[in-house]
């Protein structure tokens, strides 16, 4: 008769991190660089609408805690993670620069007073 081989484990790699790790830091890093982006631009004081759009960042950076097997999906909820946490950093002062545009091509097309 044969004999049989132990079962053994498989290996598994020593320094695994979690799957969690890097979404957990990109949605920390979306929340503060939105806060700064937000408190460092003339849209403080402005109304609560103007804050809409961050809507879109928050949005890219939830859809990096799809958690997959499979390689690729992993690496773009990756990358629209860093991609959202950019956004956000920048959102304010984008709808700022988006405000002012087009103040002035309604002054422009007015006649300017």
């Amino acid at each position: 008769m044969n004999a049989t081989p132990p079962l053994t484990p498989p290996a598994t790699r020593p320094l695994a991190s979690p799957w969690w790790l890097a979404p957990a830091l990109c949605t920390v890093v979306a929340i503060l660089g939105g806060a700064w982006g937000y408190r460092s631009s003339p849209l403080f004081h402005a109304t609560a609408w103007v804050a809409l759009p961050y809507a879109i960042p928050l949005a890219l950076v939830a859809a990096s805690w799809w958690s997959s097997y499979r390689r690729n999906t992993r690496v773009l909820g990756l990358v629209l993670g860093g991609i959202g946490a950019f956004a956000s950093l920048i959102c304010a002062q984008l709808a700022t620069f988006l405000l002012y545009t087009v103040a002035f091509l309604l002054w422009a097309f007015q006649g300017g007073g």
